[in-house]
């Protein structure tokens, strides 16, 4: 959805948000969008939200993370927590990934600061790549309780896989962020367009090389632009 001149994702989310179903959904949401008003909108659309925190809010974040650190202290005990990991290696890379999510006793303490409010989440990860260790840590207001564990680190994974499956795939395969299309609606359209695209050829499975790869043949071969602009196709050539 475009953002109006001299707006932003604030303003656009809670119009997204009317346009489109999200009842029984999570709903995750970057840094910009952590804001009480749109936490409030999801909880009214009966849905349960998780939303990145950041030092943009710095006072909020701050309380956040020392309630992590209190709790690492001690080990979490006498904390309502569940903490899980994970393992991956792929293309070299080996990452290990730990949630935690911390519920309060009292729910209502949370709730009173945070519309829907019922945990605060931590995401650590340990990367290594060519034996070159990194770390980071990432925070989350959410309404899913520390039960919800399994939930919770899902949401958090798709939310990832949104950047890197989307955006950063945009961005290597069609060079958007390269893309200076200023007049009229021509930026908007062609960010459509892109989009439409990409889904296209990630649906067309004949040709096993990447996206890149798979653009240029269909710029080249009309056969093969006939099977991706085919590939999203749910028409049956069965008969009744």
């Amino acid at each position: 959805m475009r953002t109006e001149e001299k707006s932003n994702e604030i303003e656009a989310i809670p119009s997204l948000l009317n346009m489109i179903d999200v009842s029984g959904s999570i709903v995750t949401i970057d840094a910009m969008g952590c804001q009480k008003k749109i936490a409030k909108k999801v909880i009214d659309q009966k849905a349960d939200y998780v939303l990145a925190l950041k030092q943009n809010q710095e006072s909020l974040y701050n309380d956040v993370v020392s309630i992590f650190v209190q709790g690492k202290e001690i080990q979490f005990k006498k904390m309502l927590n569940r903490r899980i990991v994970e393992k991956v290696h792929d293309h070299g890379r080996a990452e290990i990934r730990r949630y935690t999510l911390i519920s309060a006793r009292d729910p209502l303490l949370f709730k009173l600061r945070w519309p829907g409010l019922n945990g605060i989440g931590m995401l650590e990860v340990t990367r290594t790549v060519n034996n070159e260790v990194e770390r980071s840590v990432r925070y989350f207001l959410t309404s899913l309780a520390y039960e919800n564990i399994n939930e919770f680190a899902q949401a958090v994974r798709k939310h990832w896989d949104i950047e890197i499956n989307l955006h950063w795939s945009l961005d290597v395969s069609f060079r958007e962020d390269l893309n200076r299309s200023r007049l009229g609606h021509s930026a908007e359209n062609l960010s459509i367009v892109r989009r439409i695209g990409l889904n296209l050829l990630k649906q067309e499975k004949t040709h096993k090389n990447g996206i890149s790869c798979r653009r240029k043949r269909a710029g080249w071969d009309n056969s093969y632009l006939m099977k991706v602009l085919a590939a999203g196709s749910t028409v049956s050539n069965k008969k009744d």
